[in-house]
């Protein structure tokens, strides 16, 4: 949807809609009309979810970094801060373990596991197996892309369902190491003991 205010402009726009079929129908129309209506509030209320998450992140021990601009320990903070109003609804966060990125990931009941960047709903992913696959690790490597990164596109859920939801899904990852240590003791034969029946 685009309105211009001058005649020039409005006749490019609809050769170009007549010519390429660009032109949305009457329906589509309507909801995305609607959808504009209700945009601030919407925008509004992820972000300050993606706020109140990011500062749980941050003080999370086993989160190593946290992504988000509007923080004040981001590097370029300043810099956001002269060219937008808030620090939007994406958060991302490194935990220093594949396995338990990916385990955050999967673990999550209220997020979506999918790519996209925006929904009323939230969205959760581990980018280097998903929308960042198709780049080689040694190209990652090379621009500093961490393969640990989970990117967190936030809705407009409660904010303390999402961060209670994160914070069961870190509390629920059994790391490998322990995990097979008791695994190890459990099946050792020194384990077994004779219980008379």
């Amino acid at each position: 949807i685009a309105c211009v205010d001058r005649q020039d402009l409005a006749d490019a726009l609809y050769f170009t809609q007549n010519a390429e079929g660009t032109g949305l129908a009457p329906m589509d129309c309507f909801l995305a009309l609607r959808g504009l209506k209700t945009m601030a509030l919407r925008v509004a209320k992820a972000q300050s979810n993606a706020e109140q998450i990011a500062d749980f992140l941050a003080s999370h021990a086993k989160v190593t970094r946290v992504f988000y601009a509007a923080r004040p320990d981001h590097p370029d903070a300043d810099l956001h801060a002269t060219q937008a109003t808030g620090g939007g609804c994406v958060v991302c966060f490194t935990t220093g373990s594949t396995a338990l990125s990916k385990h955050v990931v999967s673990a999550t009941k209220l997020f979506y596991i999918t790519v996209s960047f925006g929904s009323v709903h939230s969205l959760i992913s581990c980018p280097c197996d998903m929308s960042h696959a198709s780049i080689p690790a040694e190209v990652r490597a090379s621009r500093d892309f961490p393969e640990d990164i989970v990117r967190v596109c936030v809705g407009i859920e409660h904010a303390h369902d999402l961060i209670n939801d994160l914070a069961q899904a870190f509390d629920s990852f059994d790391e490998p190491d322990r995990r097979d240590a008791l695994l190890l003791v459990a099946s050792s034969p020194l384990n077994k003991l004779d219980v008379p029946e």
